[in-house]
């Protein structure tokens, strides 16, 4: 009789459960090697918006407002909620955008009036690739951008409340109203965060709507909490039914990627002390920033 040859059960058994073993071994290595490459991306994103703000400076003088108008008892006590990353948008190519939220003087219209095919839009610089938040969210009838980043407007956060500390009188570079200069930053832009990671900016504990700039959310955070705490965690203000806490924090593990004002990316991470932490969000601490 012919002889014929064929695996037994056992041998096929070993076979699975060597090449299970094997994926199991590898698939930890792709998945570390897939968020390096979306990290660097994320650094690649925040470095283009730090230079985008520079380029800015260069032709105005001043870096943009943290947000055009102001409210309560600054004066004008009226404006527009803009952020500026609308007033940056043609130094990342996105002056057709730019054009359709004209005009921008203290006198122009909430951005809200505009339509949703103008807010929903959303450059592909404002987005992380580890980031899990929908693209827009819907408030008030409009749909809105999110996006993975926001300005820091400096070390004050909820321990402030909404007033002028966290309004137009933060420690920062970006805030209401109010135009800073490149001299405003006596530390040194080295040692001063310009722009960091933002997550859950559908949420409304976490709201990240990159047209929008308003305090302890929406494109402007602080240093206050630590890196990396989650949206209603940590030191909270609640305005308007939800814990607000300013943080900024990303998908990556371990840390977040922050933005400095002499254009550099950093990896902060979650391990970093609190008070160097929080002077890295001021312009003019005086304090050794070393970490």
């Amino acid at each position: 009789m012919d002889k014929k040859n064929a695996f037994t059960l056992v041998e096929l058994l070993v076979v699975i459960a060597i090449i299970g073993v094997l994926i199991a071994l590898l698939l930890p290595a792709v998945q570390q090697a897939r968020e390096a490459a979306r990290r660097m991306s994320c650094t690649n994103n925040i470095k283009q918006l730090v230079l985008a703000l520079h380029n800015y400076e260069s032709s105005f003088l001043v870096f943009p407002t943290g947000r055009v108008g102001c409210d309560g008892a600054c004066d004008p006590k009226s404006g527009p909620s803009t952020s500026g990353f609308v007033l940056m948008l043609p130094q990342i190519e996105q002056g057709a955008l730019y054009d359709q939220f004209a005009p921008y003087g203290p006198g122009s219209a909430f951005p809200g009036n505009l339509p949703s095919t103008v807010l929903s839009q959303r450059p592909d610089a404002f987005v992380c690739p580890s980031s899990i938040m929908p693209p827009s969210v819907t408030l008030s009838g409009k749909e809105w951008a999110t996006s993975s980043y926001a300005f820091c407007s400096g070390h004050y956060g909820p321990d402030q409340g909404i007033g002028a500390k966290v309004k137009w009188d933060n420690s920062g570079l970006f805030i209401y109203r109010d135009s800073r200069k490149i001299s405003d930053a006596t530390d040194g832009l080295s040692n001063l965060f310009v722009i960091g990671e933002v997550v859950d900016g559908d949420k409304p504990t976490s709201s990240n709507r990159w047209a929008i700039g308003s305090r302890l959310l929406d494109s402007l955070r602080s240093t206050r909490n630590p890196v990396n705490t989650l949206p209603g965690m940590g030191e909270v203000h609640k305005p308007y039914d939800h814990d607000l806490n300013a943080a900024f924090a990303s998908r990556h593990p371990g840390g977040a990627n922050f933005g400095f004002g002499d254009g550099s990316v950093k990896f902060i991470p979650e391990t970093i002390n609190l008070t160097v932490y929080r002077n890295l969000g001021r312009r003019d601490s005086g304090k050794v920033k070393s970490y």
